[in-house]
């Protein structure tokens, strides 16, 4: 009878155990750690024949993504608004006859605003939102201005007019909620040669947001996981 080679035995065993080990090693990507992102987004939430409201923010932000899919970091955002009001009648006053004008825009000394992020991966999608409530969010100052005699309804906000308004221009001050950015979940992916990034992009007629974020390597972050932010996880878990 035929003795059996020892090395050849060792070297199928290797073999297969390799084989075994691979599949594992290739379907368990590793997407914890620490990330950064930047995006912006851009919207015109009124437009008619008269009024047309633009509004934006560019922001910046980062997280720390656990084994369990929890993200907890934080996002900077940069707001910006403008209003224009066309084609209103003329009007005239005594001897003289204008057309009127109203126009407004965020006169915030500092339109930014910082809040709390908190996400959740789930599968490859991973969904990002502010923690802060948008009703505890600090507002943003924005400032509408009009000629004299301008009367028009600007999204609940009357502009008053007649006689009261002749001799200077109307200003008006109302507070702007800072929106969130974040209207569905990202695609994580896998770069070639490189770490996980996960990106989102939106366009529709009256809008458009996008999005990427990126596992980066070096300086790393510490969050506090805050009752608020646990809160959010939650709600967002909630929803999928």
């Amino acid at each position: 009878m035929k003795r059996a080679d020892p090395f050849r035995w060792a070297a199928r065993a290797a073999a297969l155990a390799l084989i075994a080990v691979l599949p594992i090693a290739c379907g368990n990507p590793v997407k914890t750690g620490y990330w950064e992102g930047k995006g912006k987004s851009a919207s015109t939430p009124m437009k008619d024949r008269f009024r047309s409201l633009t509004r934006g923010a560019d922001f910046e932000f980062w997280f720390t993504l656990d084994k369990d899919g929890n993200a907890a970091g934080e996002i900077t955002l940069a707001y910006s608004s403008e209003l224009t009001v066309e084609n209103l009648p003329a009007v005239s006053v005594g001897s003289v006859s204008f057309k009127p004008k109203v126009g407004g825009q965020i006169t915030d000394l500092n339109p930014k605003r910082k809040f709390p992020l908190v996400g959740v991966l789930s599968g490859d999608m991973l969904q990002l939102a502010i923690a802060t409530p948008e009703s505890a969010r600090p507002k943003v100052e924005f400032t509408i201005r009009a000629d004299p005699g301008v009367s028009a309804s600007m999204g609940g906000v009357t502009m008053p007019g007649g006689a009261a308004g002749v001799g200077g221009m109307q200003v008006i001050k109302i507070e702007m909620m800072p929106f969130s950015p974040f209207s569905g979940p990202g695609k994580v992916e896998k770069r070639p040669g490189g770490p996980y990034a996960a990106s989102f992009e939106s366009r529709t007629a009256n809008s458009s947001t996008e999005w990427s974020a990126r596992q980066m390597g070096g300086e790393q972050r510490e969050v506090t996981i805050t009752p608020e932010m646990r809160q959010a996880l939650e709600r967002l878990r909630q929803q999928k």
